[in-house]
């Protein structure tokens, strides 16, 4: 026996297959605009030119492990904050918003301050930690090694220079200083659009590598980006 039809499609579901399709490709078009392309003359490293830093993620953030002389040769705000913070060899740098970021409370209760971080408008901090062996012996998951030029490693450590606000004598301006870590006023602007792990992911631009913002909100997505685009394979 012959089944009959179906029900026809109602329309709300019709509206709503569409507008998911609408918002699908918004979000492609958004993701192919966006994206930034590498810079073949830093990125990738030629052989004998390589110099290792690692990307930190913790599921929700991330940092840059770097080693301290190089740093410290880029003579940059980024030094000047490394000398005031600490000795180690490695040093953890990251970026957010000073409220959110210096908290200590369980991330599932600082949710709703994490909301209001993103609407933007709050003061922002550039952190350092030092790090006391190779990042690689610190860490057992979470972390993946990037191979930069020491020109690419040069302009990351640039543009990490830019975030760090000075003080109106030319220093830096000091927020908090823990033992072996610190976190230095930042004049970068905290908002939905512009969160940790894109302030991580223009690092890596400067540095030579392609990212692509959207996929970079979320340390997965950063990840995944670095895999696809850099071939980055920590």
């Amino acid at each position: 026996m012959q089944k009959k039809p179906g029900p026809p499609l109602s329309r709300g579901r019709a509206v709503g297959s569409g507008v998911g399709a609408a918002i699908l490709l918004l979000l492609l078009l958004l993701t192919l605009a966006t994206s930034k392309s590498g810079d073949p003359g830093l990125y990738p490293a030629k052989p004998g030119d390589g110099v290792a830093i690692f990307l930190v993620d913790n599921g929700f953030h991330t940092d840059l492990v770097l080693p301290r002389d190089a740093i410290l040769r880029d003579n940059g705000n980024l030094a000047d904050a490394a000398e005031g913070t600490t000795a180690d060899p490695w040093i953890m740098v990251g970026w957010g918003d000073e409220r959110f970021y210096r908290a200590t409370s369980p991330w599932q209760d600082r949710i709703p301050d994490g909301l209001a971080a993103a609407i933007g408008g709050r003061p922002t901090v550039v952190h350092l930690e030092g790090v006391w062996e190779r990042p690689d012996l610190a860490w057992k998951s979470g972390l993946h090694r990037i191979v930069l030029s020491h020109a690419g490693l040069t302009a990351l450590l640039q543009r990490a220079d830019k975030a760090l606000l000075p003080s109106e004598s030319g220093g830096l301006i000091p927020v908090a200083h823990l033992p072996n870590e610190g976190f230095y006023r930042s004049g970068e602007p905290f908002s939905l659009f512009h969160l940790c792990n894109h302030w991580t992911g223009e690092l890596l631009n400067a540095g030579g590598l392609p990212v692509t913002p959207v996929l970079d909100t979320l340390p997965a997505g950063l990840v995944l980006d670095l895999r696809v685009r850099a071939r980055v394979k920590g």
